[in-house]
C-alpha cells in the first residue's frame, strides 16, 4: 500500500514538474522593450531586436525615446526584423535633416534667389520685427518618411491595437515634464519624440510644444512599467560625456550640455530596474550620434550585445508553437485602401487655396494615388509660402477625405539678405561690395512678391521690380522693374586706342523694363520685354589725359531665356545652366541709335564620386553699337582669364571659355549645416574685340588657376592663383561667384 502511495506522489510530483516547465516554456509574463534615445547610435536597437526574435523571445510591448521610438515604432507596427534591417540601411539621413526641396524642383523663381548674393544667411520678418524659426530644420522631409514607413498602421489612432502595444516619450518644452503618446497619429509621436532641440522644430501636439523626449525620459523605464511590462529588457545606448579636449567648439558644447541632461535622468530610471529586469549596453565606443554613415557596424553591435546576453535572454523564450503563435498576431488588420470623396484645404498663408488645389492631381471618387501625392506636396512646398505642407486620411460617414494642413511660416515669410562679393588679387587690383536684398512675398492671392535691391561699394546697385503670377500655375506673369547701376569701365583692351586717353570711366544708368515672361515646367523660363535706360559715362580715373564724357539714352526691346537645373549654384556636381538674351535698340523707343546686342552664359557639371568636371563658356556680342563705355563687356580676374587683375580688359565682342577640375575633400554631413571644402584648376580662353568681324578664336587668351574653396554659410571662398600664356599672374581671394562679376543681368 505504501509502495503504491510513494508510486502516486511520484507521478504527482512529476506531472507538477512537466506543468511547470510547460508554464516557463509558454509563459506569460508580460516582456516590455524599453529603447533610449541616442541618434544613430539607436540603429543598435534594430541589431537587438534581430537578436531577440533569433532567440524567440517575445516583446509584448514597447517604450521608445527619440531614436527609440522610430526603431519601436516600426516594429510595433509589425516590420519584421529583415524590414528593419532595409529601413536603416537605406534611410536617406541626409534628406531627413532637411527641410530645402532639390534645387532642380526648385520653381524658377526661387532659383533666381541664389543669385543676387552668395550667402545663405537670411533674416525673417514678421509684424515688422525680426523673428527666427523654432528650429533649423522643419521637418518637412523627416515627417514624409516616417510617414511612409507607417503607412501600415495609418488607420490606426489607439496604440494599444497595433502589432505590438507602444509609447512613444517626447519632452513638454514649456514645463520639461515627460510627454506619453499613447493614441493619436504615429507620425506626429515619432515626429515629436526626436525633435532635437535647434535642429529639428518642436511639434504642436494638445496645446503644447513637444521636443526630444531624452531630455525628460531618455530610458523609458517608467514608461514600460506603465504599459504592462512585468519584466522589462532595456537598450541603453547612451553617448559618454565628451573629454575636455574633445570640446573644441560650439557644437562640442551643446552636445555636452545635451549629453548632460539626458544621462541625468537616464540614471534615475535604470535605478529603478529590479533583478528581473534585463539591461543590454551595446558597444558603441566611437560612434557619435550623428554618425549615420556606420550603420552596418551599429547594428552590428547591437546584435552582438544581446547575443553576449544570450544566458540571461533564454529563460524568457518560448517554444516554436508558443512563439508561431506570436508570429501569427503580430500582424495589422488591414485598412481598405482610401477612396478619396473630398479633399479639404486648411491654408492660413496669404496666399489663395487655389494655389494648392490646382497642383493636386488627385481625383475625387478615385483611389488615393499616394506617390503622386508625395510628389504633389513637394511641389507645392517649394513655392516657399509654408512651413509645413502633410496630409492625413480622415474616415468621415460620407466617406474618406484627404485633407491637406498647409502651414504658412510661424516666423514670418518676408526675408531680409545680406551679402558681400569680393574678388581681390592682392596685387592692388580689387572689387568688393556689400549689399542686403529684401523680398516681400505673399502680396497677392496669386502670389505677387515685391523684392528690392541695395548695395554699395565698387558697383553701386540700387533696384526694386513687382513680381505678379497671372495664373494659379505660376505659368504666366509680369514683371515691372526700376533699377540704378554705377559701375567701372575701363579702357585698355581692344578698344585703347594709342591716341586716346588710358584710364576709367564710371558708367551710371538707370533703367525702366517691364517684362512678360512663360514659366516652362521648373527649369525654363522665358521673358519678352521693353526698356528705357538713361545714363552717362564720367571720367573716374585719368592716366594720360581727360577721357571723353557724355550721356547716352538706350530704349529697346529684349527678348531672354534661362534654363536652370543645377543641383548647386556656386559648386555644382551635376545639371546645366544658360541664361541669354538678346536685346534690340531702337530710335523709335528713345535709343540714341539703332543696334543689337546679346548675351550668353552656359554651364554644365559632370560628376564622379568626388570628382567634377564643370564646362563654362560665355559671349557678348554687339551689332553697330557705338563704341562706349556703357556698350562694353570685359574680362579679367579669377575664372576670367586668371592672371590678369580684374576687369582687365573690355570690349564690344567677348567670349571665354573654361573647364574645371575640382575635388571634394571633405565628406557629405547629414546636417543642413555643410561646409564642403574644395581643392580645384581651371583652364580658360578668352579675348574681347572691337569689331564683330574681327572675332576669332585664335585670337585667345590663355590662362589658368589652381585653388582650394570652401563652400561657406557667407557664399564660396576661393584662395587661387593663376597664370596667363604671356606670364602674368597673380595671388586671389575671393568671395562670391568670380566669373559672374562682369553678367549684370543674371539675377531675377
Amino acid at each position: 500500500m505504501k509502495s503504491l502511495i510513494r508510486i502516486a506522489a511520484l507521478i504527482l510530483c512529476a506531472s507538477t514538474a512537466s506543468t511547470a516547465i510547460a508554464s516557463q516554456d509558454d509563459a506569460t509574463t508580460t516582456n516590455a522593450l524599453v529603447l533610449a534615445g541616442g541618434g544613430a547610435r539607436g540603429i543598435a536597437h534594430a541589431g537587438v531586436i534581430a537578436a531577440l526574435e533569433e532567440m524567440q523571445i517575445p516583446v509584448n510591448a514597447i517604450a521608445g525615446t527619440s531614436m527609440g521610438a522610430l526603431v519601436g515604432g516600426l516594429y510595433a507596427i509589425g516590420m519584421t526584423p529583415e524590414e528593419l534591417k532595409l529601413v536603416v540601411d537605406n534611410m536617406a539621413w541626409g534628406e531627413a535633416f532637411q527641410d530645402s526641396v532639390d534645387r532642380n524642383n526648385l520653381p524658377q523663381r526661387r532659383k533666381s534667389d541664389d543669385y543676387d548674393y552668395p550667402t545663405s544667411l537670411s533674416v525673417a520678418f514678421k509684424d515688422g520685427q525680426f523673428s527666427i524659426p523654432l528650429g533649423i530644420v522643419q521637418g518637412q522631409q523627416v515627417r514624409q518618411i516616417i510617414k511612409d514607413l507607417v503607412i501600415r498602421a495609418e488607420h490606426i489612432r489607439d496604440f494599444d491595437e497595433l502589432a505590438i502595444p507602444y509609447r512613444a516619450v517626447a519632452t513638454d518644452i514649456e514645463s520639461g515634464d515627460a510627454y506619453i503618446f499613447s493614441k493619436g497619429n504615429m507620425v506626429t509621436a515619432m515626429r515629436a519624440s526626436m525633435s532635437l532641440p535647434a535642429l529639428l522644430a518642436p511639434v504642436e501636439h494638445d496645446g503644447r510644444l513637444l521636443v526630444d523626449g531624452g531630455l525628460a525620459m531618455n530610458i523609458p523605464v517608467e514608461v514600460g512599467r506603465q504599459i504592462g511590462g512585468e519584466r522589462l529588457i532595456v537598450v541603453d545606448i547612451g553617448t559618454p560625456l565628451r573629454t575636455r579636449e574633445e570640446i573644441t567648439s560650439i557644437l562640442g558644447v551643446t552636445d555636452q550640455m545635451l549629453n548632460f541632461l539626458t544621462r541625468k535622468n537616464s540614471l534615475e530610471q535604470l535605478s529603478t530596474l529590479g533583478d528581473n529586469d534585463i539591461l543590454i549596453k551595446p558597444d558603441l565606443t566611437g560612434i557619435g550620434m550623428l554618425d549615420f554613415e556606420e550603420t552596418e557596424v551599429i547594428f552590428q553591435r547591437g546584435y552582438d550585445a544581446a547575443m553576449a546576453m544570450r544566458n540571461q535572454l533564454l529563460p524568457l523564450a518560448v517554444s516554436d508553437a508558443a512563439w508561431a503563435d506570436y508570429l501569427a498576431h503580430r500582424t495589422i488588420p488591414s485598412a481598405t485602401e482610401p477612396m478619396v470623396a473630398r479633399i479639404d484645404i486648411e491654408n492660413n498663408s496669404n496666399v489663395s487655396d487655389d494655389l494648392i488645389r490646382a497642383r493636386l492631381h488627385q481625383q475625387t471618387d478615385a483611389a488615393l494615388d499616394r506617390d503622386q501625392l508625395g510628389e504633389d506636396i513637394e511641389e507645392i512646398y517649394a513655392l516657399g509660402h509654408w512651413e509645413i505642407i502633410d496630409y492625413e486620411v480622415m474616415r468621415e460617414p460620407e466617406g474618406d477625405v484627404l485633407a491637406i494642413d498647409a502651414r504658412a511660416k510661424s516666423w514670418g515669410d518676408d526675408q531680409l539678405k545680406l551679402g558681400m562679393n569680393l574678388a581681390s588679387d592682392l596685387e592692388g587690383g580689387s572689387e568688393i561690395n556689400l549689399g542686403t536684398s529684401y523680398r516681400w512675398t505673399g502680396l497677392t492671392d496669386l502670389g505677387g512678391e515685391l523684392y528690392a535691391r541695395g548695395q554699395v561699394g565698387d558697383t553701386i546697385l540700387f533696384g526694386a521690380q513687382f513680381y505678379q503670377p497671372l495664373d494659379v500655375m505660376s505659368r504666366f506673369f509680369v514683371v515691372p522693374e526700376i533699377n540704378y547701376r554705377d559701375h567701372d569701365a575701363t579702357t585698355l583692351g581692344p578698344e585703347y586706342d594709342p591716341n586716346e586717353v588710358v584710364g576709367t570711366w564710371r558708367v551710371r544708368r538707370l533703367s525702366a523694363q517691364l517684362d512678360t515672361g512663360v514659366n516652362l515646367f521648373d527649369s525654363i523660363q522665358g521673358r519678352l520685354g521693353v526698356f528705357r535706360n538713361r545714363g552717362d559715362n564720367a571720367s573716374d580715373k585719368e592716366v594720360s589725359g581727360q577721357l571723353p564724357e557724355g550721356s547716352f539714352d538706350e530704349g529697346g526691346v529684349i527678348a531672354s531665356i534661362r534654363y536652370d537645373n543645377m543641383d548647386n549654384v556656386f559648386f555644382p556636381t551635376q545639371g546645366q545652366f544658360l541664361y541669354a538674351d538678346y536685346q534690340a535698340y531702337s530710335k523709335d523707343l528713345g535709343s540714341d541709335a539703332n543696334y543689337e546686342r546679346w548675351e550668353a552664359l552656359g554651364q554644365a557639371a559632370f560628376t564622379h564620386r568626388r570628382h567634377t568636371m564643370i564646362l563654362t563658356g560665355k559671349t557678348g556680342q554687339s551689332l553697330d553699337a557705338p563704341n562706349q563705355p556703357n556698350n562694353y563687356f570685359q574680362l579679367g580676374g579669377l575664372f576670367n582669364l586668371s592672371g590678369l587683375t580684374q576687369n582687365y580688359f573690355s570690349g564690344r565682342q567677348m567670349a571665354f571659355a573654361m573647364a574645371q577640375y575640382q575635388y571634394r575633400l571633405s565628406e557629405r554631413s547629414v546636417l543642413p549645416f555643410d561646409m564642403p571644402a574644395y581643392v580645384g584648376a581651371s583652364i580658360e580662353g578668352g579675348q574681347l574685340w572691337s569689331e564683330r568681324s574681327e572675332v576669332s578664336s585664335g585670337d585667345f587668351q590663355n590662362a589658368g588657376s589652381v585653388y582650394v574653396a570652401l563652400d561657406s554659410p557667407i557664399g564660396p571662398i576661393y584662395l587661387a592663383y593663376g597664370r596667363t600664356e604671356d606670364s602674368l599672374d597673380a595671388l586671389y581671394v575671393s568671395l562670391g561667384w568670380p566669373f559672374l562679376t562682369n553678367m549684370h543681368r543674371l539675377g531675377r
